[in-house]
């Protein structure tokens, strides 16, 4: 496997990771992928747990297949660099929502040999041919979505009350713009706080315009830089700044 831009400092197969010092305070590490220019081969699949495989065959269609694979074995490439452990050796679980109780967003658990490092906070999206990886110090959130074939106004229902009589006033083109700027907040957020998108994204507004360190429940949002075609999002927890380090940067597209 290869990471898609020579900027990268992703380990390809299964040789030990580099150390990479965990973002601290309000910074954030961005880390772009493009599916379409990675190869998987057996031996990088065994990278990935029995559960990740068994998710991976379960895809109908091998497109969308591929595109799990990709996301999640980048995920352990990129974290074995802040963890000092192989991508194979990570073990990941689930935390708890602060709603509901109920299993929540993906977490690094504790594993030996990981010495005196900080487990780090991460965060996966991938949307069309994009796979987004933000890793932080405290609870971070990122999402990624690519620009809707159609119309996308039904969309606006879900959203926060004052957001969507925002949208109700644009013209069609950036009535689609704002609403998908407002759903990768929400999600970001969402992602941040462990809560999920399955509670839903109206139970706070975003808002429509810039966000470069925007206080949104509980949460500090910004936009992310994307490829042509596709808007991102970041969440850092907490009051402040987001201060994204581009790691891998956000590939071109045709």
């Amino acid at each position: 496997m290869s990471p898609v831009h020579p900027r990268s400092t992703v380990q390809p197969g299964n040789t030990a990771p580099h150390g990479r010092t965990v973002p601290a305070g309000d910074a954030v590490d961005v880390w772009w992928f493009d599916t379409r220019t990675v190869t998987v081969g057996p031996a990088d699949l065994a990278d990935l747990d029995h559960g990740e495989r068994k998710r991976a065959e379960a895809f109908l269609f091998p497109a969308d297949r591929r595109r799990y694979r990709v996301a999640h074995l980048m995920l352990r490439r990129v974290l074995a660099g802040y963890t000092g452990t192989t991508p194979a050796g990570l073990p990941f679980g689930r935390g708890r929502c602060p709603r509901c109780g109920a299993a929540g967003k993906p977490v690094l658990l504790p594993a030996s040999g990981r010495g005196a490092r900080t487990a780090p906070s991460f965060s996966l999206a991938h949307s069309g041919d994009m796979v987004l990886i933000a890793v932080a110090g405290r609870p971070v959130g990122v999402d990624v979505e690519a620009d809707a074939a159609g119309c996308v106004c039904s969309l606006a229902l879900a959203l926060h009350p004052a957001d969507a009589a925002r949208v109700a006033g644009l013209g069609e083109r950036e009535r689609h713009e704002a609403i998908i700027t407002c759903w990768v907040r929400a999600e970001a957020v969402l992602k941040a706080t462990g809560q999920g998108i399955g509670h839903g994204l109206a139970g706070f507004p975003v808002g429509t315009g810039q966000a470069t360190g925007l206080s949104v429940n509980g949460c500090t949002v910004r936009e992310v830089a994307a490829p042509p075609g596709y808007l991102a999002a970041v969440a850092l927890a907490g009051a402040g700044g987001v201060i994204p380090h581009l790691r891998a940067e956000a590939p071109a597209t045709s």
